[in-house]
């Protein structure tokens, strides 16, 4: 009786420290079970490619970006707000090249090793893409000459045919992060690719009677625009990518408006508008304020809609400066100047 008395005894004095190590490894499974399941956090260096992470990733990505949209890419600050974004992402979605240099000072602050450069947590869309103005070998490219890219021009997403590379990247990180979903991913993205292609396939339809209307662009930001969409640029208001142009630049800019009877100026949302009003005035043309990325212009608010605002912009333009249709003569199915489908 006392033995069994006393094994009761110690058995009650153990229970509690048993229950104590049960509770202990419960909440550990349950801290390790949610984050295996909850919505990947995704944070993307723009509008644009937040959006495509979306469209996407659906209901089991979280997504933010760093950038609002209407301010120039080049100039961002990395900000200790920033870096907390990221200090807790599982993916950081950038352009790569040089196009985005405060990307890895936000990376550094950040602390979060997922993210460094050659980790899966760093997805550098710029992948697969056919760059352009890319400067040739022992060129001499440097500073002096203004805003150049030593990789080529870095505003690929203007190409809503990049967009569907740029897609596939992200789809392909998305279903190494979480495999689990990776099905619904790539479905994701075969809907958004055809959508994207379809779309193209529209929007040159309706610009084809305008196919080599020359335009001014103020800044070096419209090459993939252009080529996909067959507008020709005339000059540039910049003197020099990223260079403010002064009163003999402006002159000579009207002079070339003048001269090969251009009407149309483009703008971006950082530039100056009065620059542009200026010269576009004085050659008899307008300006016009183009939407360089998502959330640039308030209502453009999807990488679809940024396209749909341009064309439809340009076109309005066009009539409006009495630019006249004429029959198209180049194929509308993609493989314009662009370039062929992806």
């Amino acid at each position: 009786m006392i033995c069994s008395q006393g094994c009761r005894q110690r058995d009650a004095r153990r229970a509690p420290t048993r229950s104590r190590a049960g509770v202990a490894a419960l909440a550990v499974l349950v801290a390790i079970t949610p984050a295996a399941s909850a919505a990947l956090r995704v944070v993307a260096t723009t509008p644009s490619l937040a959006d495509i992470a979306r469209n996407i990733g659906g209901r089991f990505v979280k997504v933010e970006s760093v950038m609002r949209g209407p301010e120039n890419i080049h100039n961002v600050k990395a900000r200790p707000s920033h870096m907390i974004k990221l200090r807790k992402a599982d993916l950081f979605i950038r352009s790569g090249l040089d196009g985005e240099l405060w990307a890895p000072n936000l990376i550094k602050g950040s602390r979060n090793r997922k993210l460094r450069p050659g980790q899966p947590g760093n997805v550098n869309v710029s992948r697969g893409i056919k760059l352009k103005e890319v400067p040739a070998r022992g060129g001499g490219a440097s500073r002096a000459l203004g805003d150049i890219h030593v990789f080529g021009n870095t505003h690929y997403s203007l190409d809503p045919l990049n967009g569907v590379i740029i897609a596939r990247t992200i789809a392909n990180a998305f279903k190494k992060a979480d495999p689990k979903h990776a099905e619904v991913f790539e479905k994701n993205y075969q809907s958004y690719a055809k959508t994207l292609r379809e779309m193209t396939k529209r929007l040159q339809a309706q610009l084809a009677p305008y196919r080599g209307t020359p335009i001014v662009v103020y800044h070096r930001m419209w090459p993939y625009f252009r080529d996909r969409f067959g507008i020709v640029k005339a000059a540039e208001v910049e003197p020099k990518p990223g260079i403010t142009p002064g009163p003999n630049h402006l002159a000579e800019c009207v002079d070339t408006m003048k001269e090969k009877d251009v009407r149309i100026v483009i703008v971006e949302t950082f530039n100056s508008k009065k620059n542009a009003e200026t010269v576009a005035q004085r050659a008899g043309g307008k300006a016009i304020v183009m939407s360089q990325e998502v959330n640039a212009i308030k209502g453009v608010d999807t990488y679809q809609k940024m396209f749909e605002y341009n064309v439809n912009k340009l076109i309005e333009a066009f009539k409006e400066v009495g630019i006249e249709p004429r029959a198209a003569a180049a194929a509308t199915d993609g493989h314009a100047a662009g370039g062929a489908t992806p």
